[in-house]
């Protein structure tokens, strides 16, 4: 190579300005060579995905003394009053909550209306705690809608108060005065009860944080983590989780396996600094060092129950999708997630359209959350409302199905119990199916090859528990 080239001239050139112009080229090219194999590795995903990853999966046998479930069920009163019917059929709350124990209650809180838990429920069940006799604990009450507030750091437990939080509702509050489930928040306050409220936040960005998703200004929270990504060892600081040693896998091509890392939350109670490690339990901070502090504590799951496109139904088994981090995975931007499928996504094959991928296969790292990192001590399955598709359709442009109040059917129902697929098996055939119109096939359990059917079979072939015969269940 000429000097004349290297340190100048003629065209302009410079050694600088040709190795930059190098390599942005070799860059380019790098870049265009990762699109190209990415491009190639989803065609062979797509091309050998394995017919059994979207097999029915088998129907693990039962056992008719171990799989046995009682469910308690309230019907026809107001959210409160079902509330107070299904717990005094459990022996009072003091059944499950002792006087010290510290109390999570997880709400549904991403869409409103229908797709929120009824407030007037949360709120009857947050009075059951709070009148045992001589209780000393605290009940903290808390969803992860995976959005978050532009103006919030981190640190602020409010900053993850979005969605139903805070956009009203027409219908499902059923408190006089009130329109959102914030409002929960000062009425305890004003009463100086142990209460308090935090809005878990993912830990990772995602690329769908610019979706309207039915709220184009964001006043109600915009998609996505914090960009800090997970807890690293030795942290105290509140946040998630993210253990890659506990993947949940299955093989879905010759090419690929579907996997999700296992992930949970760490937070912290406004109210008296305790710090809720969703699978260690209670602790405090002491100095730089987080260390049991001997409570124990109890995890109520509020559920609602809905028709959905993925699932079939969502219930009492997919509610952790409002616990785990959604930005581990597909569509999150953290390159530690590279190859990984958020829990959403893991039935989710390139290339093909969501209807006829075996979107129910999430249902396997649900189950395993539940194995690994913590069951919930009692479901209640709030069914005052629940959502279906008519069979004319309804005003997509107008709002998820959860909103639209010609999906929306008045159930009046309350389920309590401990198997979360027991209860998602009757409501499904007690509540979701009867009033089913357009897609009433997925929702029927007669049949082995519907979406719920898959979905609740490979719950309980995932977790090795979990009540699908109809047989085994009493209902008080």
């Amino acid at each position: 190579m000429s000097d004349s080239l290297i340190h100048r001239t003629q065209g302009g050139f410079s050694r600088r300005k040709l190795l930059i112009g190098g390599g942005v080229a070799a860059v380019a090219v790098g870049g265009a060579a990762f699109v190209l194999r990415k491009k190639i590795g989803n065609f062979i995903d797509k091309k050998t995905t394995k017919a059994s990853f979207s097999a029915t999966p088998p129907l693990v046998p039962h056992d008719p003394v171990k799989d046995a479930q009682t469910l308690q069920i309230a019907q026809g009163g107001t959210p409160a009053a079902n509330i107070d019917s299904v717990i005094g059929k459990l022996g009072g709350m003091s059944k499950l909550v002792g006087v010290d124990d510290v109390v999570i209650i997880k709400v549904a809180a991403q869409w409103w209306n229908t797709g929120m838990t009824n407030v007037a429920a949360v709120k009857r069940t947050i009075e059951h705690i709070l009148e045992i006799p001589g209780f000393k604990g605290e009940v903290v009450v808390f969803e992860n809608t995976h959005f978050r507030r532009k103006d919030g750091k981190s640190e602020d437990p409010s900053t993850g108060l979005t969605r139903a939080w805070t956009h009203p509702s027409e219908w499902n509050v059923d408190v006089p005065g009130w329109d959102k489930l914030i409002d929960l928040q000062p009425h305890f306050a004003g009463l100086g009860a142990p209460v308090s409220f935090v809005g878990l936040i993912d830990g990772g960005p995602s690329a769908l944080a610019d979706d309207p998703w039915y709220d184009p200004e964001h006043v109600h929270g915009v998609y996505g983590g914090d960009g800090r990504g997970p807890i690293a060892r030795g942290e105290t600081r509140d946040g998630y989780h993210w253990d890659f040693g506990k993947t949940f896998s299955l093989a879905r091509s010759w090419l690929r396996d579907a996997q999700v890392p296992l992930t949970w939350p760490r937070f912290t109670s406004p109210r008296s600094g305790a710090v809720i490690d969703f699978k260690d339990g209670v602790m405090r901070r002491e100095g730089d060092k987080l260390v049991a502090d001997g409570r124990k504590l109890v995890f109520i799951n509020m559920t609602t129950c809905n028709e959905h496109g993925s699932t079939g139904m969502t219930g009492a088994c997919k509610s952790p999708m409002g616990i785990v981090d959604m930005s581990a995975g597909s569509l999150g931007t953290d390159p530690r997630i590279e190859g990984y499928q958020s829990v959403h996504y893991f039935g989710r094959v390139p290339g093909v359209p969501g209807e006829r991928a075996p979107t129910w296969r999430m249902a396997g790292p649900l189950a395993y959350f539940g194995e690994q990192v913590r069951r919930a001590d009692l479901y209640l399955t709030v069914a005052e409302w629940v959502a279906i598709t008519p069979s004319s359709g309804y005003g997509e442009a107008d709002g998820d199905m959860r909103q639209t109040k010609s999906c929306a059917r008045q159930t009046r129902t309350i389920i309590a119990g401990r198997d979360p697929v027991a209860i998602d098996a009757w409501a499904t055939r007690n509540l979701l199916h009867p009033h089913a119109e357009k897609y009433k096939d997925m929702l029927d359990l007669d049949n082995e090859h519907s979406k719920t059917s898959r979905f609740l079979r490979y719950f309980r072939q995932t977790a090795q528990w979990g009540t699908l015969d109809a047989g085994l269940v009493t209902v008080a």
